[in-house]
């Protein structure tokens, strides 16, 4: 029950915005914009709130550092947008291999991490440039068509790449019920709908880049899962995309993003490099003996391989944004300015049960890739051992005609 003091000092009631005020019409109280303005293609102001236009100070609120560094030094020129075609385009030519991208920060020597209690440093390398459309059909174009489905495969198969089909299977945090939902509306947008669908994504996405971070881990998690689905849906989608250009809420959007994914960073553990020949000999006495515990075992890894995951991939997926985006000043370092490392091993990843996880974590091969080295997989693995997010990162740093060529001798196809 409710005490005397809150019956009597309710919450306040977030107020009509200006416009329908005035024409004393209902209003949604969506955010950034209600459904009416957006309608409309009218300010939607609230009462006591600023302009989602005149909210640059708003920035500080995601605690970004102001001097966060990347330690990167080729530069690419993108004069214009790219515009992508959902077809995988085709490159004849033969260019030196080439790392993921991140952000371009000019460097004179070794740069710390985003992750601060890591006293690891990551060195600049230089690369030869590519043009943009070699450049984009050889490393990024498999990515796009992949990352335009996750919201579909969010809600059809309750998985993404870095986010394991088991994680929710006890629950969603209202964070990721709220993302999950939007998914579920995105993918049955059509032009009759599109207004209040695009009206209801983006006041979901607002309200959560302006929360404050959560601090355990597993809400921190969700949180990151979340913020990576919408930022996927307003990038892929014109409607989404258009209502928040020329505003500040793509820098709130693409800065919450980040500092949720350097927060995770500081939380989440990494395995080493490889494993010994005797790590490797005794991994099967790490599987505990009965069923209970070897289910909570996997319940565990299945928990830190997607923040492993997911931190990973939120700085690659920042850089895919950019790219589409049209950013002007983009660099490689090889390693997305990260020192990490995680498990190589579709086997483990796509492991139905505990016992199925169990059955191959004593029998199957494991790689454990570190700062996106990628030279064990190629010359070891086969491509039964590659899942979904292995094929994204090793085609954007290989290149999709070597890694094409890698699966047929093999006998297998990208």
């Amino acid at each position: 029950m409710s005490s005397s003091v809150e019956r009597n000092n309710p919450p306040p009631r977030r107020k009509s915005c200006e416009a329908c005020r005035a024409a004393k019409r209902r209003c949604d109280l969506a955010l950034p914009t209600c459904f009416r303005c957006t309608r409309r293609r009218v300010a939607c102001v609230y009462p006591g709130l600023p302009a989602p236009d005149l909210v640059p100070e708003l920035l500080a609120l995601l605690g970004q550092p102001e001097a966060l560094e990347s330690p990167c030094v080729a530069q690419f020129t993108i004069d214009t947008p790219p515009i992508f075609e959902p077809v995988l385009l085709e490159t004849h030519t033969q260019e030196p291999m080439r790392p993921p991208l991140v952000e371009h920060q000019p460097q004179t020597g070794p740069v710390s991490l985003i992750h601060q209690q890591c006293a690891q440093l990551t060195h600049v390398r230089t690369r030869p440039g590519l043009d943009l459309p070699d450049l984009i059909a050889s490393r990024f174009q498999y990515a796009i068509d992949t990352l335009r489905d996750t919201p579909r495969r969010m809600v059809v198969e309750n998985q993404t790449p870095w986010s394991h089909r088991e994680l929710y299977a006890d629950g969603m945090p209202k964070v990721m019920q709220d993302a999950y939902a939007c998914c579920a509306l995105y993918i049955t947008k059509n032009s009759i709908n599109a207004a209040m669908i695009t009206s209801h994504i983006l006041s979901r996405h607002h309200e959560l880049v302006l929360s404050a971070l959560p601090t355990s881990p597993s809400d921190l998690l969700a949180h990151t899962h979340a913020l990576l689905l919408y930022r996927l849906m307003l990038v892929f989608d014109p409607d989404l995309s258009d209502a928040i250009s020329g505003s500040t809420f793509h820098a709130l959007s693409m800065s919450a993003l980040e500092s949720a994914a350097a927060l995770l960073f500081s939380s989440t553990h990494f395995p080493p490099e490889s494993e010994t020949d005797s790590a490797i000999e005794s991994r099967t006495s790490l599987l505990p003996s009965t069923l209970e515990q070897t289910m909570h075992f996997w319940k565990l890894w299945v928990f830190e391989e997607s923040a492993r995951r997911t931190v990973l991939f939120t700085f690659y997926c920042l850089q895919i944004v950019r790219l589409v985006c049209g950013d002007k000043m983009m660099e490689c370092d090889g390693k997305l300015g990260l020192i990490h490392s995680w498990y190589f091993s579709a086997h483990l990843w796509n492991a139905p049960s505990a016992l199925d996880f169990a059955v191959a974590w004593a029998e199957k091969e494991h790689f454990i890739v570190r700062n996106v080295n990628f030279t064990r997989v190629l010359r070891e693995a086969q491509p039964n051992d590659v899942d979904c997010l292995g094929k994204m990162l090793l085609v954007t740093s290989q290149g999709v005609d070597r890694m094409r060529e890698w699966f047929f001798a093999r006998g297998a196809i990208l």
